[in-house]
């Protein structure tokens, strides 16, 4: 039942890790190219502005952090984790995902570092560069990286709190690392509860609701926060619409939460 988040620094081998212990565990393994094809049911044109734009684990600059599209590709993200995370049996590389599961007890959040020099050696010997332009687009991966999660998520991905389990690649074999992780796993399906996985449940459906609101409506609400109270959706936020709007807004949230009930807490602009 255990889900598996795998942060990593780039050069750090931690996507071969990811794949190793999936392959281990025989859990699916949930890559960036698996999340892209989910954004893809959500309309063809998601896809190609994020891949035009090279949104993802990109420094959002000024103007994108207030764009509608940008706020839709993010919550596009959570709701593909959320969704792939109730599956279990998964193991999920990146896309912030030991931010998003992080209350739910038996995802085990593993971070997977390694000395610049390492990295360098790796950025060096699969690009065929030398070490200086390795060491600068290292440093450049390294950036976009952690500015994307800050942005995305107001997290410090150095935080050694955010993470259950850290990892130096550079002073361990593979074998080694891979094992001690998939020797965590017993532990972790152990917190696998009934009421566990339906919490997970509600946070999947508030952010679908979330994603379904910012990728069809066409107002952006720059504030926009939804989330599961335990017995309805709450759609919270400051904006200012015509009666029609809102109107609108609330029969997506609807059609998105199906069954649930929804309620609405949004604040007109200056009330």
């Amino acid at each position: 039942m255990a889900i598996v988040t795998i942060s990593r620094e780039s050069g750090s081998g931690g996507e071969d890790i990811a794949k190793a212990v999936a392959k281990r565990l025989q859990y699916e393994f949930v890559s960036k190219d698996s999340i892209y094809k989910e954004i893809e049911e959500h309309g063809k044109k998601w896809l190609n502005w994020v891949a035009i734009e090279q949104l993802d684990e990109h420094a959002p600059t000024l103007w994108e952090r207030y764009d509608r599209s940008y706020a839709a590709y993010l919550a596009l993200v959570a709701h593909c984790v959320y969704k792939n995370a109730l599956k279990n049996n998964v193991v999920i590389l990146g896309r912030g995902g030991n931010y998003l599961l992080e209350n739910v007890p038996y995802a085990l959040r593993i971070r997977i570092t390694a000395s610049a020099e390492y990295r360098v050696r790796t950025f060096r010997d699969r690009f065929g560069i030398d070490e200086e332009g390795a060491r600068k687009m290292l440093m450049h991966s390294d950036h976009e990286r952690s500015i994307f999660l800050k942005r995305a998520y107001r997290k410090d991905w150095v935080n050694p709190d955010d993470y259950d389990m850290t990892f130096n690649s550079g002073h361990m074999g593979f074998d080694e690392l891979v094992a001690l992780i998939v020797d965590e796993i017993p532990a972790r399906d152990k917190l696998f509860t009934p009421e566990a996985e339906e919490e997970l449940r509600r946070l999947e459906l508030a952010a679908r609701v979330k994603a379904d609101i910012l990728t069809r409506f066409s107002m952006f609400i720059p504030t926009l926060d939804v989330h599961h109270d335990g017995t309805a959706i709450v759609l919270r936020g400051v904006c200012l619409f015509t009666e029609e709007q809102t109107r609108e807004l609330m029969e997506t949230a609807v059609r998105s939460a199906g069954t649930t009930k929804v309620r609405s807490e949004l604040h007109p602009r200056g009330a």
